[in-house]
């Protein structure tokens, strides 16, 4: 009995590795598109990004509109600016097993490598094989359990325009525009998942004996979700002096945007779990498509100040908190089997289908969010910032299906510089230490999510009153999960280059 307890932890432990893949693993396999890539927020300042997202330490740049929208008394004039992005990706996941004790056909199955081994000859021809515990278990399809895939995308970010005047002896800065709020774009894969969740071992919903006379079963198949689209803010910003170092300001924009969904789930076999073996058949496997769009609306706003003297400044900005409504349509097809039948020499399948549509109406309610920073003038030519960005989100409430408090909270730290190597040429150089909402599955301090760097380096070309800021940043996701029998590898790398031109008709005061 005790060799039998061995084998199906052994088993369970395996299974566990192929419920979730990369992006989504806090959140879980089979949830629906909701909100994800909404903490995504998009950074409209080409001059910013270049210097590894610092928000305090660089002057005259009306992208700090909705960020730091203080900063805008440092224009010097009338300034136009617009600005787009190239962004492509590459992500993939491997998966890796071991042999498990006692279930040996799992492991090819999972890893697709059922092909390398003959059937089983126990002195008669192969076809008098009749159980799973004398034949290979082969798959149905020729899905393996890696996956990678990349994707490029141009798309505008800004188009902004801030006009300097004066009430009194106050220097006042008023604007408009429209930015990108946040990319949307998304992706998960997973080609080995199992359904129900084996998790449910863990609540003693599968028993350790009695498996030959009433086996588990677990539904194998290949899922992924796709989004693409883009929420953006449409808005006005003001700022006042009230004195040669004192500024503040305030910003607000409505929040409107829409994407194209899609989930897909690929049936791949039943799977039943004996004792010391398993079988693989295709009653009850189930595939479907669901595509659809989503709308999105709300509001946001910012409100920052900061202190500059000659040789330093420092400040801050605050988002309240702010809701953003989701109104989704969607469209479905089915098909599930119901029977295999022998016909002749081929195994047939009678499978039902079914279609329709579905839509409905969910919300997010994001929590006060803020960040604070400094910029130190190591000389004339020489400007070094730090900005620390704070996202509260482990207080983020979702209203929907699904998790009421669905992400993690999360810092972004900010580090970069500019150097004026001449008149017309600014150098720009940082780094971020960026967090997603989520954490590894097998992490070993629950509740840190998954981090990693974003390096940057860009220019500033001037040229008469207008001026082109270019951006090359480079990310490198990588986390792994890993069980006693299983590992799955993450890795997402992101190359993104991004520009804006500015044009400022100087101010007469």
């Amino acid at each position: 009995m005790k060799h039998t307890h061995n084998t199906i932890a052994y088993v369970m432990l395996l299974c566990l590795c192929v419920l979730f893949a990369q992006r989504t693993m806090a959140q879980g396999y089979g949830n629906p598109l909701t909100f994800q890539g909404l903490s995504q927020t998009t950074s409209a300042s080409a001059a910013s990004r270049g210097a590894g997202g610092i928000t305090f330490g660089i002057k005259s740049d009306v992208s700090f509109m909705f960020l730091n929208p203080a900063s805008m008394t440092s224009l010097q004039g009338v300034q136009f600016s617009i600005g787009g992005l190239q962004r492509s990706g590459y992500s993939y996941q491997e998966q890796h097993y071991s042999g498990v004790q006692g279930t040996s056909a799992l492991a090819p199955l999972l890893e697709g490598t059922t092909g390398l081994l003959p059937d089983p000859y126990n002195g008669t021809r192969p076809d008098t094989l009749k159980t799973q515990a004398d034949s290979v278990q082969r798959p149905f399809d020729s899905i393996g359990p890696n996956w990678n895939r990349s994707k490029s995308k141009s798309q505008p970010i800004q188009f902004l325009v801030a006009v300097p005047f004066t009430v009194g002896d106050m220097k006042v800065v008023g604007g408009i525009g429209a930015v990108e709020y946040a990319n949307l774009n998304w992706y998960y894969q997973n080609n080995n998942v199992m359904s129900p969740s084996v998790l449910s071992v863990l609540n003693g919903t599968i028993g350790t004996s009695g498996l030959d006379r009433n086996p588990y079963v677990s539904q194998w198949s290949q899922y992924y979700q796709l989004r693409d689209g883009s929420i953006y803010g449409y808005g006005a910003a003001l700022s006042a002096e009230f004195s040669k170092q004192l500024s503040v300001g305030i910003s607000g924009m409505l929040l409107k945007g829409s994407t194209d969904d899609m989930e897909v789930s690929v049936g791949r076999g039943r799977m039943l779990f004996f004792t010391s073996s398993m079988r693989l058949d295709r009653p009850g496997t189930t595939s479907y498509t669901k595509t659809g769009t989503s709308d999105y609306s709300g509001a946001e706003f910012s409100l920052s100040a900061q202190y500059i003297s000659r040789y330093f400044s420092v400040g801050f900005s605050v988002k309240p908190p702010t809701t953003i409504t989701r109104n989704f349509t969607s469209s479905f097809s089915q098909d599930s089997v119901a029977q295999s039948k022998k016909f002749l020499s081929k195994v047939d399948s009678i499978t039902v289908h079914t279609s329709g549509t579905t839509g409905g109406l969910d919300q997010i309610v994001l929590p006060l969010r803020g960040t604070f920073g400094m910029g130190l003038k190591l000389s004339d030519k020489l400007t070094f910032g730090i900005s620390y960005e704070i996202r509260s989100y482990a207080s983020a409430q979702y209203a929907g299906a699904g998790a009421a408090n669905p992400w993690l909270s999360c810092s972004i730290l900010h580090v970069g510089g500019e150097l004026a190597a001449n008149s017309w040429l600014t150098l720009r150089g940082g780094v971020s230490n960026y967090q997603e909402v989520y954490q590894p599955l097998t992490a070993g301090i629950r509740g840190e999510p998954v981090n990693y760097p974003i390096y940057a380096v860009g220019c500033g070309i001037k040229v008469a009153n207008g001026s082109l800021n270019v951006t090359y940043e480079y990310s490198d996701m990588k986390y792994v999960d890993t069980w006693s029998n299983a590992v799955s590898i993450n890795r997402q790398i992101t190359n993104t280059v991004f520009a804006n031109f500015a044009y400022t008709i100087p101010w007469l005061n």
